[in-house]
C-alpha cells in the first residue's frame, strides 16, 4: 500500500456510517461528510422539491448520527445533571420532552438537547437526545457525572415530519393521545421504542428511536405510504432555518449563552437562582441586564443568496455582526438569514451585507420565518 492509500484509507476510517446506510445507498442517496458521519444531504427528488415535501406532506429523515443516552432519574444523577442543565428535574412530568442545554462554567453552550421524562422497562429516566457534534464531549460528561447510565448505540433515531407524519404512523399505539412535546415509550414487534411528538421543521412530526434489530422493518413500512419520501440533511437544514430553529455550531456554541441565543424560556427561572448551576451568575446578569449580543432574523433585498458567516453591516458600512446561517427559503422564495449583531434594532430596520463585493440590502424580520405548526394540547 502506497502512503497516498494508507492516507486514504485512514481518512475514510474516521467517518463512520449510520446503521441505514446502505438502504439509503439503495434509495440513491447523494451523501456528505456531517460531524464525522457519512450523511444523506439529498435523494433523488432533490433539496427544493423534499423540503416542498415536507411541508405540504410527509418526509422522513434518518438522523441516527445524533447520540441518545437512558439516565435513571436517581437523586444523585439529579444533583449532578442539575449542574449543567437549566432545568428543575426534580419537578418534571413523565411522558414529557423539554427543549434545553448542557452549560459549561460560564454560562455558554455546551450543547443543545431534548431531554423526555420516561417509563421504560418499568423504570424511570430521562432520556436525552444529543448532538453528534458534541457527541464526544457531552458522553465525558455523562460518564464522570452520572451512574448506570445506558448510551442508545444499537438505536437508529427517524423523523417523521410534515402535516401526514400522524397519518403514516397509524399503526404504532398511543400516537393519536400525543401532543408537541409528549413522549410515550411502546412495544412494536416486541422491542420498545420511545416515541417524541416534535422535530425540526416546524411542521408536526415524531422522533422515534427504534433498536437496529427492527428498524428496516419500520422504515419499510413507512415507505409502502405513497405519501412518504425520504429527505436527507440538505432540506433539514433549510426547513430549520424557515422555522427560526438554532443549530449547534451555528447559533449555539461554548462562547454564546441561552440568553443571547433569545431561549431564556428554556431555562427554569427558580435556577438561575441556584449557585450550583454552571454559568448561573452569569446568566442571572444577562437575564435581568441584557447582552450586548442580539440574535436578528432578515430576508436578503435581492435574489443573492444568504451564507454562514458573511458580515452584517450598518448603513455606514460599520461590521456590526455575521450570519450565523442563511439559506434560500423554497417557501418564501427568497434568500433568509439568522445572525448576530452588537446593537438593537428593530422589525423592518435596514442592515447590509457583502456579497461578491456587492453591498446587498437586508430588512430584519420576526422569527419564525414560517409560522409553526405543532399539534399542541390546551
Amino acid at each position: 500500500m502506497t502512503e497516498g492509500q494508507s492516507k486514504v484509507k485512514s481518512l475514510s476510517a474516521i467517518i463512520k456510517e449510520i446503521f441505514l446506510n446502505d438502504y439509503h445507498k439503495y434509495n440513491h442517496a447523494k451523501f456528505t461528510s456531517f460531524c464525522g458521519y457519512s450523511m444523506p444531504i439529498n435523494y433523488d427528488l432533490g433539496i427544493i422539491k423534499e423540503h416542498l415535501h415536507v411541508r405540504s406532506s410527509v418526509g422522513i429523515f434518518d438522523v441516527s448520527h445524533m447520540g441518545q443516552i437512558l439516565i435513571p432519574t436517581s437523586i444523585s444523577n439529579i444533583i449532578k445533571l442539575e449542574k449543567f442543565v437549566p432545568l428543575n428535574l426534580k419537578n418534571l412530568k413523565n411522558n414529557k420532552s423539554y427543549y434545553s442545554f448542557i452549560l459549561n462554567p460560564h454560562g455558554g453552550v455546551v450543547d443543545d438537547i431534548i431531554l423526555s421524562k420516561i417509563l421504560y422497562n418499568d423504570k424511570e429516566y430521562f432520556f436525552i437526545v444529543y448532538n453528534a457534534l458534541k457527541k464526544k464531549k457531552d458522553e465525558e460528561i455523562f460518564k464522570n457525572n452520572l451512574s448506570d447510565y445506558k448510551l442508545l448505540k444499537d438505536n437508529s433515531l427517524i423523523a417523521i415530519q410534515g402535516p401526514l407524519a400522524k397519518e403514516i404512523l397509524f399503526f404504532l399505539p398511543k400516537i393519536e393521545e400525543l401532543f408537541f412535546m409528549n413522549s410515550v415509550v411502546v412495544n412494536y414487534f416486541d422491542y420498545l421504542i420511545i416515541i417524541n411528538r416534535s422535530g425540526y421543521t416546524g411542521e408536526d412530526g415524531f422522533e422515534i428511536s427504534i433498536p437496529n434489530n427492527i428498524v428496516f422493518q419500520f422504515i419499510n413500512k413507512l415507505m409502502k405510504n405513497k405519501n412518504a419520501k425520504l429527505c436527507g440533511l440538505g432540506a433539514r437544514d433549510s426547513l430549520r432555518i424557515e422555522a427560526g430553529l438554532c443549530l449547534y455550531g451555528n447559533e449555539l456554541n461554548e462562547n454564546i449563552s441561552p440568553i443571547e441565543a433569545n431561549l431564556s424560556w428554556a431555562i427554569n427561572k427558580e435556577r438561575l437562582n441556584d449557585e450550583n448551576l454552571n454559568g448561573q451568575k452569569i446568566l442571572l446578569n444577562q437575564f435581568n441586564k441584557g447582552t450586548t449580543k442580539n440574535k436578528i432574523a432578515f430576508k436578503c433585498l435581492s435574489k443573492s443568496i444568504l451564507r454562514n458567516n458573511m458580515k452584517l453591516l450598518d448603513i455606514r458600512s460599520n461590521e456590526i455582526g455575521y450570519i450565523t446561517s442563511g439559506a434560500f427559503s423554497p417557501t418564501l422564495k427568497s434568500s433568509i438569514g439568522i445572525g448576530y449583531i452588537n446593537k438593537k434594532l428593530q422589525i423592518g430596520n435596514k442592515i447590509f451585507t457583502l456579497i461578491r463585493n456587492n453591498i446587498e440590502e437586508l430588512e430584519i424580520v420576526q422569527l419564525p420565518f414560517v409560522f409553526h405548526k405543532y399539534k399542541k394540547g390546551k
